[in-house]
């Protein structure tokens, strides 16, 4: 990306530029690739962590044992226990904010540099669809139903 400062982008024309609901840009494409490159690897740590977080819960539901009432021995003899109750409850109270942060995260940096890349070439209107495109709220429920169907092979 080029940087395309002010006086390039006052060529434009303040009516252009208001007539598609903004009121001045001044973007710095090689400062909006920088950022955008960092926050893509913070992003990637962000998905590392989540894995993580899931294998360690699933890993203490399984290592804190179950309820037995009939007296057999070994893991599978008897009913999750409490402690393995409370977390699976837990995951499944935190699974919709857990899913929200890495789409909200994608969605934000695909359209910051979906607008730039418009803004670059000369395409204000797209450039603040894409803006506003990225502020919508991800639809967590349709991503979360989608990889049930995924994970149950339908």
């Amino acid at each position: 990306m080029d940087g395309v400062g002010l006086t390039q982008a006052a060529e434009y024309g303040a009516v252009r530029i208001a007539g598609v609901g903004v009121t001045g840009w001044d973007i710095d494409p090689a400062g909006v690739g920088s950022v955008l490159s960092r926050v893509w690897e913070s992003e990637r740590g962000l998905n590392e962590g989540i894995s993580l977080y899931g294998k360690g819960v699933e890993g203490a539901v399984l290592s804190v044992g179950t309820l037995d009432f009939g007296g057999g021995a070994g893991q599978d003899s008897g009913q999750a226990g409490l402690v393995a109750v409370a977390l699976s409850e837990f995951m499944q109270g935190t699974e919709t904010d857990v899913v929200f942060m890495p789409l909200r995260t994608g969605n934000s940096i695909n359209g910051a540099g979906e607008a730039t890349n418009c803004y670059v070439r000369g395409a204000l209107e797209q450039a603040t669809n894409a803006q506003r495109q990225a502020e919508l709220v991800p639809d967590v429920a349709a991503v979360l139903e989608a990889a049930r169907k995924k994970g149950t092979g339908e």
